[in-house]
């Protein structure tokens, strides 16, 4: 019997095997993305939905990228995206064989440099640009990211049974993997949490029925757009280029952190890395300072 892979039960069964496995909500959006670029890529080559996942396609797919000269990274996004679907495919019985495996994808080399790519000057400057515009919740939020290494979408999920200000912590219950972690919080951000929660966050329209820390005037929680428009809107007013996201934060946390004397245990446990590798990163010098010694060869 052959299916339309292209039909959206087949899409939905999918989402949901990734919800009921556990994967994050970024990684199901990420995963459903590449089944569907691989599904429009195939009807348009050949006039019609895929009905199973044959080697000879993806062997055609992977080359039809590589002229397209994206990047490893997506490349390997793609390929991770793909692999999931196979093996959900052969779960179901759609299809018998395993035809894209975990080792088809590229070799990315290991950056050397730190991925922090702001002085801690330039986060200064940011931050004081949004201490002038005087929401109290957006100031709220970018200390927070700062200074905890929160990614943005952690930040975004707290909600206030998750904070707990007189033992100055936080627990993050939606981190990469579903993992959940305590972060503890400085006097600073126990200060801006309690006077946003007292002063500000009342005079949003659903505060009283929405369990979310961050709010907007339109929703229970403020989302992902709202939050990356207004750090665009904030660096601009300071002229930092390129302009200052919540994920750079995440990055000059670790590196600050470990500047001021944590070690890589600690900051890898605080900001939630799997693997002590990925803090490791941060105690490379910048890409600026690297630059600087080559010039002066």
């Amino acid at each position: 019997m052959k299916h339309n892979l292209f039909g959206d039960p087949v899409l939905q069964g999918f989402r949901e095997h990734l919800v009921v496995q556990g994967k994050s909500q970024n990684t199901i959006t990420s995963y459903i993305t590449s089944v569907t670029k691989y599904m429009v890529w195939f009807s348009t080559r050949y006039g019609k939905a895929p009905s199973q996942l044959f080697a000879e396609n993806v062997a055609e797919y992977k080359e039809d990228l590589n002229r397209q000269t994206v990047s490893a990274a997506t490349f390997n996004v793609r390929m991770a995206g793909l692999h999931t679907w196979n093996e959900y495919l052969v779960s179901e019985g759609i299809q018998s064989t395993i035809v894209i495996h975990k080792n088809d994808k590229k070799k990315i080399q290991q950056q050397y440099a730190s991925p922090a790519i702001h002085t801690e000057q330039e986060v200064q400057r940011f931050i004081q640009s949004v201490l002038e515009s005087q929401n109290k919740r957006d100031y709220t939020l970018v200390n927070l990211l700062a200074y905890t290494g929160l990614r943005i979408s952690e930040a975004l999920h707290l909600e206030l049974h998750d904070v707990h200000l007189e033992s100055r912590e936080l627990v993050v219950r939606s981190g990469k993997g579903n993992k959940t972690r305590t972060v503890f919080l400085s006097d600073k951000l126990v200060r801006l949490i309690r006077d946003y929660m007292k002063q500000e966050r009342g005079q949003y329209g659903l505060a009283h029925v929405s369990p979310y820390l961050f709010l907007s005037n339109r929703s229970q929680q403020l989302s992902r757009i709202t939050a990356f428009k207004f750090f665009v809107k904030y660096s601009e007013g300071t002229g930092i280029h390129p302009p200052i996201s919540p994920h750079d934060l995440r990055h000059f946390f670790c590196s600050n952190a470990l500047e001021k004397g944590l070690n890589v245990h600690e900051v890898a446990a605080i900001a939630g890395h799997s693997n002590i590798h990925t803090t490791l990163m941060y105690t490379n010098p910048s890409r600026k300072k690297i630059l600087e010694k080559i010039n002066s060869l």
